[in-house]
């Protein structure tokens, strides 16, 4: 009975966010990922975003095993000769669902890396779009994000909602930064 309410609120939070996603969705595919300039500007919009959400979220202290990506985002950006773009610490509020909100759409993007990574010439550094999810981890973190959202009820799945949605909103900001129109 648990995984049905569980499930159901990772529907509402697709849906809730679905506007929002296939903004972000819209304006990084405007970037050409075969065209290395344009590819360095993909990653730099990436960097503006994920660096201080990945911070911020503190996702050890959701997940103990996960392994963040912005160091191969780093590495990625480094062998393309580009430095990280300057971004501020977020200062958003702590709270534990609003952390799993930003939490859900990291690992999100990390799904949409593996098909992306397959745009990528091979002479161009992947290391960020193959940071792929374990086998079984993508549904063992949807499980966890049920499990948080059926234990604190409506108003902390409204804050994780509304995370999401500021989390979304940072990556549309990175890539119109970066040049998608």
């Amino acid at each position: 009975m648990g995984a049905a309410k569980g499930t159901a609120f990772a529907a509402r939070l697709r849906a809730a966010t679905r506007a929002c996603h296939d903004e972000v969705d819209t304006l990084f595919g405007r970037f050409d990922l075969s065209d290395r300039s344009s590819y360095a500007r993909f990653l730099t919009a990436h960097a503006a975003a994920l660096v201080p959400v990945e911070d911020w979220v503190g996702a050890t202290r959701l997940m103990p095993d996960w392994r963040g990506r912005k160091e191969a985002l780093w590495a990625d950006l480094a062998a393309l000769g580009r430095s990280l773009p300057h971004f501020e610490p977020l200062d958003w509020p702590r709270h534990e669902a609003a952390r799993w909100g930003a939490f859900y759409v990291l690992e999100g993007s990390r799904l949409g890396g593996a098909m992306l990574s397959r745009a990528v010439p091979e002479d161009l550094p992947r290391a960020y779009l193959s940071s792929v999810h374990a086998p079984g981890a993508w549904r063992g973190f949807l499980a966890a994000l049920d499990e948080h959202a059926q234990a604190g009820g409506p108003d902390w799945e409204a804050a994780a909602i509304a995370s999401a949605g500021r989390v979304f909103a940072l990556y549309a900001q990175a890539a119109r930064l970066a040049g998608a129109r």
